[in-house]
């Protein structure tokens, strides 16, 4: 689980399971390029509109991979995306070999304040298998992290 701050994602929350280790290291406290992430687009895509565009004209955008998405123009779209279907889907650009899919966390009165991820070796699943097999039970955690959040008192 990671929040946004400014530019940057930051993890809060980890849990890792039994089995290969992905070669991002990724422990609570860590700080990451939000544009390269899943976790950060979905952030992104709650800002405000002006938010957004200071944030795609003002900062520097380095590819961490090959495939890194850098173009304010196409980050403007797969933030959109993001935003628009509730989920974001990366493959090899926050680091190779890495596919990540990610959905917002949203407080009681529905402003998205986290997000969680889900990530796998690309060997092991297709792009098409990480959306059908694993987006769901990561909507279902959402559903059930939300649910937390709404039985706290106001």
């Amino acid at each position: 689980m990671s929040v946004l701050d400014g530019a940057e994602t930051i993890s809060v929350a980890r849990s890792v399971t039994r089995g290969r280790i992905l070669s991002l290291a990724n422990t609570v406290g860590t700080r990451f390029p939000a544009y390269a992430g899943a976790m950060g687009r979905v952030l992104l895509a709650s800002r405000p509109a002006a938010w957004l565009d200071s944030y795609l004209e003002t900062q520097k955008f380095e590819k961490l991979t090959p495939t890194t998405v850098v173009d304010p123009a196409e980050l403007r779209s797969v933030i959109a995306e993001a935003g628009a279907q509730e989920y974001s889907f990366v493959s090899e650009e926050p680091g190779e070999g890495l596919r990540s899919c990610a959905v917002p966390i949203k407080n009681r009165g529905g402003d998205v304040v986290a997000a969680i991820n889900i990530s796998v070796h690309f060997s092991r699943l297709s792009p098409e298998n990480v959306r059908d097999q694993l987006l769901p039970a990561l909507r279902e955690t959402r559903r059930d992290i939300e649910a937390d959040f709404h039985a706290l008192p106001s």
